[in-house]
């Protein structure tokens, strides 16, 4: 008798899998004139972890540079946390949480800057069947907007069109359209 697919994919959920339960660490390696360091990746899967630690050293002075980031899957959505510290010392925080619903999703956090200003940050992401939209906005302790952007980003065809605009608290505004070609793999098969 042949197996069945069914049989298949039984018999598959029975073997042992320690690929798929183990956590997955990548190291990439950084070495350039000015800097070196490395960032270590690691992330499960199965718990839904994610961390990423970024040490870069200035070659000139020995200045050190830290990044830290770690997120956690909820039933909602998903927690954040991280921490960054500057060539010069200066330490920014960050802690938030997005939460998902259907096709968008509200994230919602806090920094804490080194001279103890802490900035709220609010986004909010919608998804359709072409592409996505994002608002980003950072407000003062005053409520007032310092900094916000706008991504809208659609697939039509090969062809991806990501539009950024962008601004800060002095009203500068910047604005971005790239175009680029997307799904390679079907167009070489053509």
């Amino acid at each position: 008798m042949k197996p069945t697919f069914f049989t298949t994919v039984a018999v598959a959920m029975l073997l042992p899998g320690p690929a798929l339960a183990e956590p997955a660490t990548r190291t990439i390696t950084v070495d350039t004139p000015n800097y070196s360091g490395e960032r270590v990746i690691t992330r499960d899967r199965e718990t839904g972890t994610y961390s990423r630690d970024t040490n870069i050293t200035r070659k000139e002075d020995g200045a050190v540079a830290t990044r830290h980031w770690e997120s956690q899957r909820t039933d909602t959505g998903r927690t954040m946390s991280g921490s960054q510290t500057r060539f010069n010392g200066d330490t920014r925080t960050y802690e938030g949480e997005r939460m998902r619903h259907g096709n968008h999703s509200r994230t919602h956090g806090t920094t804490t800057g080194p001279n103890g200003e802490t900035l709220d940050y609010r986004a909010q992401s919608r998804w359709n069947g072409n592409g996505y939209d994002r608002r980003q906005r950072l407000r003062n302790e005053d409520g007032q907007v310092v900094a916000g952007r706008n991504t809208h980003v659609r697939e039509r065809g090969n062809t991806q069109v990501r539009r950024v605009v962008s601004g800060n608290r002095n009203g500068a505004r910047r604005v971005t359209t790239t175009r680029r070609t997307v799904n390679r793999r079907s167009r070489r098969g053509r």
